[in-house]
């Protein structure tokens, strides 16, 4: 069994106004069912699992009828942090999951091809994320001085789905916990963990919403779709 992990209890405080972003409307439906809908179309996928802020589970329960998302059959609480949102979905994935991946709600212009990809890399390798090449000359910065120019061929930018197999991404969180050790998405749980991680190229266009300038491109990308 494939399950793929949703985690939508983020606040999204940089895009600004009192909703969080995963649920405002962009091109005639709200953000986070494109992002539902772009994950069940994969064929692979069996079970999604959405974690999500309390005064929305009755929300999203609606829209998950609405909408006919059958694959969305398990909705958790999120956590205080994206870690614990990932942890009460994880708790919730039945026995017979073999792979997990997680990807962000805000992710909505996400492809099929590049799910399937980060699914059959992980089953061939034990851990998989999907990461865009840098497009630009990358500097690193000290006190506002740069301090050296990095090797761009070797910068990627960090995307999801991130995946795993469903013992190792448990096994990652236990450690996790143990270690006190927060990090920004599943990949760095898993390095945490001493497991290598192989990357598929992802393009551009499978970015995360994050401030106002994102949800305006956002929606005129998916406004082009049928």
């Amino acid at each position: 069994m494939i399950a793929v992990i949703v985690p939508a209890a983020g606040l999204g405080k940089r895009v600004g106004g009192k909703t969080p972003k995963q649920f405002l409307t962009l091109a005639g439906k709200p953000l986070l069912i494109w992002t539902l809908e772009a994950v069940q179309r994969v064929p692979e996928v069996d079970l999604i699992a959405v974690s999500v802020l309390p005064p929305y589970k009755a929300l999203l329960h609606k829209w998950v009828e609405e909408y006919a998302l059958k694959k969305v059959r398990i909705i958790v609480p999120g956590g205080d942090t994206r870690q614990e949102s990932v942890k009460n979905a994880l708790g919730a994935l039945p026995e017979e999951t073999e792979i997990v991946l997680v990807h962000d709600a805000a992710r909505p212009l996400v492809s099929v091809e590049v799910i399937q990809r980060v699914i059959e890399v992980s089953r061939r390798h034990g851990a998989a994320l999907a990461a865009c090449p840098a497009r630009d000359t990358i500097k690193e910065i000290e006190n506002g001085k740069v301090v050296r120019t990095l090797p761009r061929e070797r910068i990627y930018l960090a995307q999801t789905p991130q995946g795993a197999s469903f013992p190792l991404l448990k096994k990652a969180f236990i450690q996790a916990e143990k270690d006190g050790f927060v990090g920004t998405d599943e990949a760095s749980l898993l390095e945490n963990l001493g497991v290598k991680i192989f990357v598929v190229s992802s393009p551009f266009t499978n970015f995360k919403v994050t401030t106002a300038e994102d949800l305006t491109l956002a929606e005129a990308l998916l406004s082009q779709r049928p």
